[in-house]
């Protein structure tokens, strides 16, 4: 869900430092959908602040996802009505925190480990907001430092036990994540090269994965292992599709398998896409795509070709992927089945 899109019409990865304070020009209040944390020095440290953050992302992904802003304005009490309103001059952080290590401290507090957290930070002179967008978590239930928090009526708040309860009940696969990663870029003269590796990972703790299977396909070039004899039951769409349908019998937690292939262009290749869609006995079908521009090859760094990802969107379950695009159930039939 993009929840940034929908509070300021804008990806997260798009924000500047106005769009918060035009944001509350407006006052606003709080949802189970979003949060405001203030940050004022009286009343503690960076860290001591983070803690209260980190909760309220445990609670996102405990309930049904959502924004938190940290550096909002301080909120208010206004007579006759429940709930605070945040408003006007915002309360920014005084400390930059690199976004590697930002993310690095959220996984390392909550557990199991969190996906689909992402953070943008917004700076204006040496000040700081925080914007968070949290995904809903299909590997709930969450704690952080012993405690499951929900949003319940707006609020972060630890989560009564009978929501703890169903939500332990919805944990019934295990979460399979795949990445790709480029490892080096070269030419002969008529032809580009792309060597990659596939990686896939098992992120829950106390369920292993069986028989995991992944289909790779690259519309502008061929796997050059397709031109040999011997393959063709690893390959499709002369050579643009590679299938593992028996990668591993058992993938256990933190323990990728990786898989390396090398991928043919022609000299004049420039933009070309990757899409990657796997899965396992009990996980449900994902996505990752990546977009490449090949123009950027550089002769001099052909070892870590990192710099060539143009797009990246990682680990997107069929289900929120047509989620995202608005097709229902009715649709997605009607397109198959021309009635």
């Amino acid at each position: 869900m993009n929840y940034s899109k929908s509070y300021f019409n804008k990806n997260l990865d798009e924000l500047i430092y106005q769009d918060i304070v035009d944001f509350f020009v407006e006052e606003k209040e709080e949802s189970d959908k979003i949060e405001f944390k203030s940050f004022a020095e009286q009343h503690g440290n960076f860290n001591s602040k983070l803690d209260g953050v980190i909760r309220g992302i445990c609670a996102f992904l405990n309930s049904e996802g959502g924004i938190l802003i940290w550096g909002a304005p301080i909120g208010e009490k206004v007579e006759d009505r429940k709930e605070k309103i945040f408003k006007g001059e915002l309360s920014p952080v005084n400390e930059l925190k690199e976004k590697d290590a930002l993310i690095s401290k959220i996984s390392d507090s909550i557990t199991p480990l969190p996906i689909g957290v992402n953070v943008k930070m917004l700076e204006r002179d040496n000040s700081y907001i925080y914007v968070f967008e949290v995904q809903k978590s299909e590997y709930k239930p969450h704690q952080f430092k012993n405690t499951y928090y929900a949003r319940l009526d707006g609020q972060t708040k630890p989560a009564p036990h009978y929501l703890v309860e169903s939500l332990f009940k919805q944990i019934k696969y295990p979460n399979i994540e795949g990445f790709i990663k480029p490892t080096k870029i070269s030419h002969d003269g008529t032809n580009l090269f792309l060597d990659i590796e596939i990686y896939l990972f098992n992120f829950t703790q106390l369920q292993n994965e069986e028989k995991a299977f992944f289909r790779l396909m690259c519309p502008q070039g061929i796997f050059t292992r397709s031109l040999n004899a011997g393959h063709e039951d690893m390959f499709g769409y002369d050579g643009h599709l590679l299938i593992f349908k028996d990668f591993i019998d058992i993938l256990h937690f933190g323990a990728p398998n990786v898989h390396s292939e090398r991928i043919q262009f022609t000299a004049h290749t420039r933009e070309v896409d990757l899409i990657l869609m796997f899965g396992g006995k009990n996980s449900p079908l994902k996505t990752s795509k990546y977009k490449l521009d090949l123009s950027r090859m550089d002769l001099n760094n052909p070892n870590n070709p990192n710099y060539l990802f143009i797009e990246i969107l990682e680990n997107i379950t069929n289900a929120d992927g047509q989620a995202e695009l608005g097709i229902t159930k009715e649709e997605s039939l009607k397109n198959l089945l021309g009635r």
